[in-house]
Formats: C-alpha cells, sequence, structure tokens
C-alpha cells in the first residue's frame, strides 16, 4: 500500500463501498418491491457530476473511446427503447421499469469510471492489492459467523445470511456465494500469473495465496447451491487456461494444493455450519439436475416463458420493457427475452462476446503476467456467469456485478496501457 496516492481515493472510496456497504430501504416500486440503496450508488452520483464538471472546465472536446463502448451503448440503447415504448403501450409500469434500467446505467458507468480512472499499471495493482484486503474483510466476517453459529440482524443492518453466512452488507445466498466466487476467480488468477512470479519471499507468497484461496469460506459458507456448481466450473476453466499458456510445474503444483484447501475448508464449513449441508444435494450431476428441474425449469422458466408469449405480440420483437417481471425469473436468457426481445438478446450476446474477445486477446498476446492473469480472470469469470445465467439472472445481481464490471474495467485498462506502451506513437 506505499503506492497510494490521493488520486486513488475515489476509487478506493467506490471499492470500499461495494464490499463493506450494507443496503438501505428507500420506499417501493410497486407490487411491494422495495427500492435498495447503497453507499456506492450515492459515490457514484457524487463522483460522475463531479467527473463532468470536469470535463467541461478542461475545455476537453473529446474522450478517448474506451473498450465495450458500442455494445454497451447498444445494449442500454435496445434497453431504454424498449421501457420508452413499453411505458407508452402500458405493458410495464413506469417506476419498476425505470429502476431496472437504472441499475444497469450504474454498472457501466462504474465500468467506464474505473476505466479512465486506472491511468497505469502501479495503479491497477494497488487495487488489485485493495481488493484482497476487503476480500480478507468479508472472510473474517463469514467465519465469525461460522462461530457465532446462530442467526442475528444488527441495528446497523448488518446480519446472517438468508440459509447460511452473509458477506458484508449482503445477505442473500446467490449474492453472497456469486460476490465471494467472482472475488476468488479473479484474484486466484492474478495469484497464479503475477504474484508467484514475483521476487518476494516464499513467505509473502504464501500469505497472499492464503488470503486469496481462503474466499472460498464465502463461497460455501453462502450455502448457496448455484455458487457452489459455479465454483466448480471455474475450477475446471482455470487449469484448462494454464496449459494453454504452458505454464510451469510450480503453478500447478500450487493450484493442486490450492484445491486441496478449498476442499479441506468445504467438508469442515458442512460439518460446522448446519446450512451449508445442503450443498451436498449438488454432489453429483444427478442432484444438479434434479434440483435446477425442480426449483427453477418447471415452476419458473417454463411458466414465465409460456405466460410471456400469452401476453403480447410484441414481444419477440422488442420486448415488454425492463423490469416487467417483479419477481425473479432465475434465467438469465429468459429475461433478456421478456424485456428486450430477440434484438436485446442479439444485442446482449454481441456485448459478451465483445468481452471474451478481448480477455481472450490479453490472454493470448500478452507477455506481462499481470494482465495475463487478469484476462484469465475475466474470460473465467465471464464464462462461468454464462452458465450461472441458466439458473439466475446472474447480470442483474447488483453487488456481484459491481465486482465483475470493476475488475472488468481493471482489465481492459490494463490491456490499453500494455498496448500503448508497447507501440507508442511516432513523434513527429
Amino acid at each position: 500500500m506505499k503506492l497510494f496516492r490521493k488520486e486513488y481515493l475515489p476509487l478506493i472510496l467506490v471499492a470500499a463501498a461495494i464490499a463493506l456497504s450494507p443496503s438501505f430501504s428507500a420506499g417501493e416500486i410497486g407490487e411491494g418491491r422495495i427500492i435498495e440503496i447503497r453507499i456506492e450508488d450515492i459515490l457514484l452520483v457524487i463522483l460522475g457530476i463531479l467527473w463532468l464538471a470536469n470535463f467541461l472546465i478542461s475545455g476537453r472536446k473529446k474522450i478517448e473511446k474506451p473498450p465495450l463502448f458500442l455494445p454497451i451503448l447498444a445494449w442500454l440503447g435496445i434497453g431504454l427503447f424498449s421501457v420508452l415504448v413499453n411505458w407508452i403501450l402500458g405493458n410495464t409500469g413506469i417506476s419498476r421499469s425505470f429502476f431496472f434500467f437504472l441499475k444497469e446505467v450504474e454498472f457501466f458507468f462504474l465500468y467506464f469510471y474505473v476505466f479512465f480512472h486506472i491511468k497505469n499499471l502501479d495503479a491497477a495493482k494497488f487495487f488489485v492489492k485493495l481488493w484482497i484486503i476487503l476480500g480478507f474483510m468479508n472472510v473474517g466476517w463469514v467465519i465469525y459467523q461460522i462461530i457465532r453459529g446462530s442467526r442475528f440482524v444488527t441495528e446497523f443492518g448488518f446480519r446472517s445470511g438468508t440459509y447460511g453466512a452473509s458477506a458484508i452488507g449482503e445477505y442473500g445466498p446467490l449474492p453472497t456465494g456469486a460476490f465471494f466466487l467472482l472475488l476468488l476467480i479473479f484474484l486466484f488468477n492474478v495469484f497464479l500469473y503475477y504474484f508467484l512470479n514475483l521476487n518476494i519471499s516464499k513467505f509473502k507468497k504464501g500469505i497472499l495465496g492464503i488470503l486469496i484461496i481462503g474466499l472460498v469460506a464465502g463461497v460455501f459458507g453462502s450455502a448457496s447451491k448455484t455458487s457452489f456448481v459455479a465454483m466448480v466450473l471455474a475450477l475446471f476453466l482455470t487449469p484448462l487456461f494454464l496449459f494453454l499458456r504452458k505454464v510451469n510445474f510450480k503453478v500447478i503444483s500450487v493450484f493442486i494444493l490450492a484445491i486441496v484447501f478449498m476442499v479441506t475448508s468445504l467438508f469442515f464449513i458442512i460439518e460446522n455450519f448446519p446450512k451449508a449441508k445442503r450443498l451436498t444435494a449438488t454432489f453429483s450431476l444427478e442432484g444438479i439436475w434434479e434440483n435446477y428441474k425442480a426449483g427453477r425449469l418447471e415452476v419458473v422458466i417454463e411458466p414465465m416463458l409460456k405466460e410471456s408469449f400469452e401476453s403480447s405480440v410484441y414481444l419477440p420483437v422488442f420486448g415488454l420493457g425492463k423490469g416487467h417481471y417483479a419477481p425473479e425469473a432465475h434465467n438469465q436468457y429468459l429475461r433478456n427475452f421478456v424485456e428486450t426481445g430477440v434484438i436485446g438478446s442479439l444485442i446482449f450476446f454481441i456485448l459478451i462476446f465483445a468481452v471474451i474477445k478481448g480477455a481472450w486477446h490479453g490472454f493470448s498476446k500478452s507477455h506481462d503476467g499481470f494482465a495475463i492473469g487478469l484476462s484469465s480472470g475475466l474470460l473465467v469469470a465471464t464464462i462461468t456467469l454464462l452458465f450461472v445465467s441458466f439458473a439466475t439472472e446472474a447480470f442483474i445481481v447488483v453487488k456481484p456485478m459491481e465486482v465483475y464490471w470493476f475488475f472488468a474495467a481493471l482489465t481492459m485498462a490494463v490491456l490499453t496501457i500494455s498496448k500503448k506502451e508497447a507501440f507508442p506513437k511516432e513523434k513527429l
């Protein structure tokens, strides 16, 4: 943390708010759905206004177009178009659709804000280290809940999880599990490709490894079956990409040790945290399918798809608007189709393809371990989220998505900076 500079402060506050802020009720948006406001929401509004004011005062007429700009603009554009059209047609509530759309706007504003405020590689490395600390603080909170055993709610809004442990400021099983999982994916990949190759003592590397791998306590402790199955997929993809980069035996051996640690942690948590026993239902492919069919496919996905087709002739064209269904669809692709139609569904896949393409280019072409680690993390995280999206709306869950787009911005910023350093503009 010796690299701390005052210009990092806004992003430090945003990262800390994402990791540590509880949510506060700010009214309802219809059908009993509560509006939740977090500290990072307020921060991003304030920082956005200051950023815009600074841009106008500086007299600059244009800024560099960041990676993913056009796909993000297209995704927000179809979302806004669908919302406006369905407001006119009366297919969706104004307040609900507005807040659902605004939530996605916030994710992408976070992406752009982080991208433009990472000026060099030192800044990117600083924030990776900061996230290790923030992750460790959340693991400490999970360990406290495991030791305490009983459920609780504090007067400040901090509470234990729905089934198992909660993250700081987040009690839902999927948001908690996915938050820890995404942090684990990004930081573990950076550890394998970058931290392991640093010229520092084995003791320091060991401490870093324990802090990062310890994030599994949050994945298991949340008792989220979806997050647990997703972690198994992520642990399959990670060594696959390791072999593609032809890493040395040291990295492979560390990965194996990490798996042993994770498996040991899993059985320890199941043994000492009663609610975590529900994870055992997913220990087989048959168990995964039966859980998915009984809890998602038959009771939510199929009925919602049937109802949607019967509700409007406009559905296949541009959808029924953001937030049309207050309950969860339990499937990101179904929600995309219902809200934005075929066109929106296609644009969503274009956006995800652009993310994967950029990450793959960084992973396969970069020679710097830090850039490779971030790119690999973004690849694994994105593919994992696509898998998770069959069982939930992964790309609209607030806390995990804030982590995802923060690291996506870090990755794209590092790749952009590395490219500029490798191919500097010729001086006239």
